[in-house]
């Protein structure tokens, strides 16, 4: 897909489109760029214009570094919207994408027509299990590494070039952007402050996520009084593990008009 450019704040940012229409802004996650949003932009209908953008640190989006907290994210956000001149818009966040959406949301929900968190962040906080400096090396280090640990939250997964180039350039991430990462979903955690949130909500989670299990995606659908529906056969990854699968529970309920 042919990759667009805009000045948005202090950054350069690099975002894929497709359709016209309501705009339908979608977020990636960590160790990944706008390009696993491609299968879901070919899967756009009638009347939406959906846009995905390569976050701060990731991808071709170009600037320098920040604090990378959750908050500073949701503010580059913003600075997009503003770049593009989108009034009101759909936002759908895939894993850390979901907490740049959700405090997006916190912040400026007089800017959204709905919410939608895919295999969602923690929100009361991240695990401190899962701080580790040192994998988050290995991953910026060993692109066969990256290769297996994205596998394992895939795990229905396509096999071939387009995941090779996911892969690729998921493996060119800044290092600086993973590491404050940690300590950004650590000291994140709205928790029952996200009640605040008043826009139409969904939460999709996968069967077979390794990462969240089912408990965190419960969670969060309780917290945010939203739609909660888990999807067979895939895991933390389902956007890409099964794009006919997510876009149809995706466009199915997504609030028009």
């Amino acid at each position: 897909m042919k990759k667009h450019d805009i000045q948005a704040g202090d950054l350069v940012v690099s975002w894929i489109e497709r359709g016209e229409g309501e705009p339908v802004v979608l977020i990636h996650g960590n160790w990944s760029t706008s390009s696993w949003w491609e299968p879901t932009l070919e899967r756009t209908p009638a009347g939406l214009r959906t846009i995905a953008y390569d976050l701060r640190g990731r991808g071709e989006t170009r600037g320098p570094d920040s604090d990378y907290q959750i908050p500073s994210l949701a503010a580059d956000l913003r600075a997009f919207a503003d770049a593009l001149e989108l009034d009101r818009f759909h936002v759908v966040g895939h894993s850390l994408g979901s907490a740049v959406a959700l405090e997006f949301a916190l912040q400026w929900p007089e800017r959204l027509r709905s919410l939608t968190a895919v295999a969602p962040a923690w929100i009361d906080g991240m695990p401190r299990r899962f701080h580790s400096p040192e994998q988050q090396r290995m991953l910026a280090e060993s692109r066969d590494f990256l290769d297996k640990a994205l596998g394992m939250l895939a795990p229905a997964r396509q096999p071939g070039p387009f995941w090779d180039r996911l892969v690729d350039e998921g493996s060119r991430q800044r290092l600086e952007a993973a590491l404050r990462n940690l300590d950004a979903l650590i000291e994140w955690a709205p928790g029952d402050g996200l009640r605040r949130i008043q826009v139409p909500c969904a939460v999709f989670s996968g069967e077979k996520d390794i990462l969240l299990g089912p408990e965190l995606p419960r969670r969060v659908a309780e917290v945010l009084g939203a739609r909660h529906e888990t999807l067979g056969g895939v895991g933390h990854c389902m956007i890409l593990e099964n794009a006919d699968l997510f876009t149809r529970a995706l466009w199915g309920w997504l609030p028009r008009g």
